[in-house]
């Protein structure tokens, strides 16, 4: 059987084309009947090439393909292909962030409707409008791109639909639900009738944060039954975002879910069925190494963390312990820092230059296992200012909620946590007067509230307390350029436990983050940072983790460098400053050359 065109390529280029416009015109003929059941009017080659094009889905993807200029199909696009033909009536789809799902889904649609333009009616719902318009866009398009379904293109002329959210394709028959129509989950598609709905990436991050959220999008997609008309398809395609995964859920109930992660998962598997390529892979193996490579994946679980990652890119959705609690002590880096300044650089490691382990046995580790603190394997002999110093404050609660803060400076794209506590009292001028003082001992100048249900009343009890302490330049031996602090508040949304993890665990797990021995010390701390998961309620009390969690997210903007790079920039600005100052010296007034901007 001849592939990627090679039926026409034996013809000279005219004839070629000749074909696939008869095609067409045929197609138009019939208005819209399906190609295989009357082609009589076609010379041979073209005949078996459209009927081709009509009994695999996997070669009018190539076609396609071929058609929008893009390059050969990969392996798992092919499977993904094969089950989306031969695939049960209720079936779904998983595969990491990245794989192009979508876009083989959408050329399955496009297929459906080359096959049986007079019948077909494909319902798209996406995570929202927008992204479903996005969806139709690309459909669109490509049914006036592709040489063989340009048949298929509205006529406007006569009356048919087509718009950014619906159209009707060429030979359909009359009908108030259009060909194709797009929604956003929240949308309102009752009232429709569909031959094929495809749900694409309705699970997010967003609406899955609560228990109500999820059930609230279990009952959206319970309405696809009533709009499927009898014999119909639902296909869903994604990528899980919580342990009580939609998924698993539509498998409990009977859809059959096929999977195809980035990388063989090993023995641990998929929350379901592996794709048939990964029979042939070892634990590892990558699926698309010619996009998806190791060091493009290492950076990906850098960024993600590895909870994140292993639900989004292995698509396993059923943590161990292990990836239960996220965070590690053995992520972090210990080293006393001082109060205005640290290394230019700070290194990581589990084991130094002479493969000793850097492992802190006289700090005591509350984590599971193995997992304990990690002294640097190298730093920087210089020593630089940081680029400021943030202090994050979460008034207690009710009960026995305590004042917890945390105090985090930046440099170089390290994050360095000079303190982490918490304090009795909650609105008490004890309670206030102190957390001033500490404030200033570490050199902060913007402090944030968490200011949820006190209506600023936090920021604004504190402010007098501030301006008692401001101090001159010159006036105080611990600050010789004077000290103020600026204060405000910030109202943060969202599950808490989902909140610290997503805040801490990127970082942690790229070692950026390095804490005092002091810190380190905190068994309070210690407890929370091991035993916090993403479950509600997990934890009594999570006031100092919340607030390292939230000190660290005050640098989140700060944090997208390359930390190489900016110690490469402050040695230049070092070196920069150093050469003003010694022009300004020796150099007469009025030819300071390198003043000129």
């Amino acid at each position: 059987m001849p592939t990627a065109l090679a039926a026409l390529d034996r013809c000279v280029t005219i004839h070629r084309r000749r074909r696939i416009q008869t095609a067409r015109c045929a197609f138009r003929a019939r208005s819209g009947s399906a190609p295989v059941q009357s082609l009589g009017g076609l010379d041979p080659k073209t005949r078996e090439y459209v009927e081709r094009l009509a009994k695999e889905f996997p070669f009018f993807l190539s076609e396609l393909w071929r058609e929008i200029g893009l390059k050969s199909i990969p392996k798992h696009h092919k499977e993904i292909a094969e089950y989306l033909q031969h695939g049960t009536n209720r079936r779904g789809i998983l595969a990491w962030r990245g794989a192009s799902k979508t876009w083989v889904t959408i050329a399955y649609c496009c297929w459906r409707l080359f096959t049986n333009a007079r019948h077909e009616r494909i319902t798209y719902v996406s995570k929202s409008e927008r992204a479903a318009k996005e969806s139709l866009y690309l459909a669109r398009k490509w049914i006036g791109q592709a040489r063989f379904l340009q048949h298929l293109v509205p006529d406007r002329k006569s009356g048919q639909r087509d718009s950014a959210l619906m159209f009707d394709v060429n030979g359909t028959d009359p009908d108030r639900t259009p060909s194709f129509c797009a929604y956003g989950i929240t949308g309102q598609i009752t009232g429709s009738r569909s031959t094929c709905i495809v749900a694409d990436d309705v699970e997010t991050s967003e609406n899955t944060l609560t228990l109500d959220m999820r059930k609230r999008l279990r009952d959206q997609v319970a309405e696809f039954e009533n709009i499927l008309i009898p014999g119909g398809d639902v296909v869903y395609l994604g990528t899980p975002h919580h342990e009580e995964t939609l998924y698993e859920h539509l498998i409990r109930g009977g859809y059959r879910f096929m999977a195809w992660p980035v990388s063989h998962p090993g023995e641990a598997g998929c929350g379901c069925q592996l794709g048939p390529m990964f029979a042939d892979m070892e634990a590892g193996d990558l699926c698309w190494p010619e996009r998806f490579g190791r060091e493009e994946l290492a950076a990906r679980e850098a960024a993600e963390g590895r909870s994140k990652y292993q639900m989004q890119y292995l698509l396993t959705w059923k943590v161990g312990d292990e990836n239960r609690t996220p965070l590690r002590l053995a992520d972090f880096i210990v080293f006393a820092m001082d109060r205005d300044k640290a290394p230019m650089t700070i290194a990581w490691g589990a084991t130094n230059s002479a493969g000793q382990s850097t492992r802190i046995e006289s700090i005591p580790s509350l984590g599971f296992g193995t997992d304990g603190y990690q002294a640097p394997i190298m730093f920087d002999k210089d020593w630089a200012k940081y680029t400021g110093t943030r202090m994050w404050v979460d008034p207690s609660g009710k009960g026995e909620d305590e004042t917890a803060f945390a105090i985090v400076s930046h440099m170089n794209g390290y994050l360095w946590c000079k303190a982490v506590g918490g304090l009795p009292g909650g609105y008490s001028p004890s309670t206030l007067d102190e957390l001033v003082q500490v404030a200033k001992r570490h050199g902060v100048t913007e402090l944030y509230v968490e200011d949820n249900f006190g209506q600023g009343m936090m920021a604004q009890l504190l402010e007098p307390y501030l301006q008692r302490e401001f101090t001159e330049p010159g006036t105080d031996a611990l600050n010789p350029d004077g000290w103020a602090c600026s204060v405000e508040t910030v109202r943060v949304s969202g599950q808490k436990e989902t909140r610290i993890i997503d805040n801490l665990e990127p970082i942690l797990n790229q070692h950026r983050l390095v804490i005092h021995p002091e810190v380190a010390q905190d068994e309070v701390l210690q407890h929370q940072l091991t035993r916090i998961t993403r479950q509600r309620g997990c934890l009594d009390h999570d006031d100092r983790v919340e607030a390292l969690a939230m000190a660290v997210w005050l640098w989140k903007k700060d944090m997208a460098q390359d930390p190489e790079r900016a110690v490469e920039r402050s040695r230049q600005r070092a070196i920069e400053d150093e050469l003003r100052r010694v022009y300004s010296e020796y150099s007469p007034k009025g030819r300071r050359w390198f003043n000129r901007q």
